[in-house]
């Protein structure tokens, strides 16, 4: 299995699913993804508009439930990625031992930014978090590719 990456937000209904479901488009099979949220309700459902949007990409996310962060999956995961800068400096404080792998998803990109929350908006108010997240993420895997290159031609 390759690269395991952890996408964390405060519930686990929005964000962090949206995440978690554009990355398995992007990435296939060649990443394995998961999420998180930091306050999730263990058992709430995701929000009905992350799962019209991501059906959109073949991504069925309807069975996805909110878990909350615990540190099993810190543990497993190659990165943590959340949703704002404020969470993963609460992130760091909280799991001092995954300081070196908690990166927020705005980092990735040319200038620092967090995304913000769409919960109990309209469709076009996820569309555009989705949009968000995609090119964030696309960022990152830009980045994650060309990291994977240099460790190639060091080996």
């Amino acid at each position: 299995m390759g690269l395991k990456l952890l996408f964390i937000c405060t519930g686990n209904t929005c964000r962090s699913p949206l995440a978690e479901g554009l990355a398995r488009a992007m990435f296939g099979d060649l990443v394995q993804v998961s999420s998180a949220g930091m306050e999730a309700w263990d058992g709430d459902k995701v929000s009905a508009h992350v799962v019209e949007i991501l059906k959109e990409y073949n991504v069925d996310l309807s069975k996805h439930r909110a878990r909350r962060i615990k540190d099993e999956l810190m543990f497993d995961a190659d990165w943590i990625v959340s949703m704002t800068q404020a969470q993963a400096e609460s992130l760091k404080r909280r799991f001092p031992q995954y300081t070196n792998k908690t990166r927020c998803l705005g980092d990735w990109g040319k200038e620092k930014r967090d995304i913000k929350d769409p919960f109990l908006g309209s469709l076009e108010v996820y569309r555009q978090t989705a949009q968000d997240i995609r090119e964030l993420l696309i960022c990152l895997k830009d980045q994650l590719n060309s990291s994977s290159d240099s460790s190639n031609k060091k080996a």
